[in-house]
């Protein structure tokens, strides 16, 4: 039996990583690309990845922005 072949990019950093923007589809890395909890169903959590660019695109990462506003909102 042959083992599952994992994909591998390169993140524009160097680092070797095998995440993409699900925005863009760009290689990222753990420590360039964001992470946002985008689901409303506690037992299937949905975790997305963003380089910077779409990550500070409403039309892309709507889940960033809005979550930003409500917690300045709270603590201010």
């Amino acid at each position: 039996m042959e083992a599952a072949k994992k994909i591998i990019f390169e993140c524009a950093c160097g680092t070797i990583s095998d995440l993409s923007c699900d925005g863009c589809g760009a290689p990222v890395c753990g420590s360039c690309g964001t992470r946002q909890i985008s689901s409303f169903d506690p037992l299937n959590i949905e975790v997305r990845h963003y380089c910077l660019h779409c990550s500070q695109d409403a039309g892309k990462n709507v889940w960033g922005n809005l979550y930003w506003k409500e917690l300045v909102s709270l603590y201010s």
